[in-house]
Order: C-alpha cells, then sequence, then structure tokens
C-alpha cells in the first residue's frame, strides 16, 4: 500500500494537538510463496486493512506516532496473512525547516508475536 495519506490527530508538542494533520504510510506485506498459495489461495483482500487505515482519521488524538505504529502492525498481521511487514509513516508538516519526521519498522509475525 503505496501513497497512504490520512488527516490523524497525532502529537506531543501543543500546536499538534489542534486540527487533524497529514500522515503519510507505506506498507510493504510480504508473503512465504509456498504458505501464501497453500494456505491462502495465493490472494489477499486489502479492503479490511484499507478501512482499518481510513478509520484512524475519526480516532481521538494520538500522542506518540510509535503507538499507532504498533496499532498499524497489529492490523496488519490480524487481517492479512503477512508473513513481514515494513511499515513508514512520516509527518511530512512537523517542522518547517525539513520534509517531516517519522519511523520505520521491519517487523516479522513471529517477532510482532502475532
Amino acid at each position: 500500500m503505496r501513497g497512504v495519506e490520512l488527516r490523524v490527530r497525532i502529537g506531543e508538542h501543543a500546536w499538534e494537538k489542534g486540527e487533524a494533520q497529514r500522515l503519510h504510510i507505506e506498507l510493504a506485506l510480504a508473503f512465504g510463496y509456498a504458505d501464501y498459495h497453500g494456505r491462502h489461495g495465493g490472494y489477499v483482500n486489502y479492503d479490511p486493512l484499507r478501512a482499518f487505515l481510513k478509520e484512524i482519521e475519526a480516532r481521538p488524538h494520538t500522542e506518540r506516532i510509535e503507538t499507532l505504529a504498533h496499532d498499524i502492525l497489529r492490523a496488519c498481521f490480524a487481517l492479512t496473512p503477512a508473513d513481514h511487514v515494513k511499515l513508514a509513516i512520516v509527518k511530512p508538516d512537523i517542522f518547517p525547516e525539513m520534509h517531516g519526521v517519522g519511523l520505520e519498522y521491519a517487523v516479522s509475525r513471529a517477532e510482532f508475536g502475532a
């Protein structure tokens, strides 16, 4: 899922606690080929994950981007048969002197405990 842009209430700074701000998300889901085709028929329904991401826009204020990242990773493993998820989140409008701040995770299902 590339180029996801949401309007989310997020951040610890006083200026972040007002209106929702832009959040960019990139997700890459990796699947074990044999297991994916054998158990899941080589198909992933992305609609539930897309709906989850859209629902984030209606959430109350979240202080930390790490909390939101954890929730997104949990949804990826709960809603898809992914063996591994790479997640990048960027807040592009946080500081005027840079293009954004954020974080990136690369997590296996086993590592996440899903």
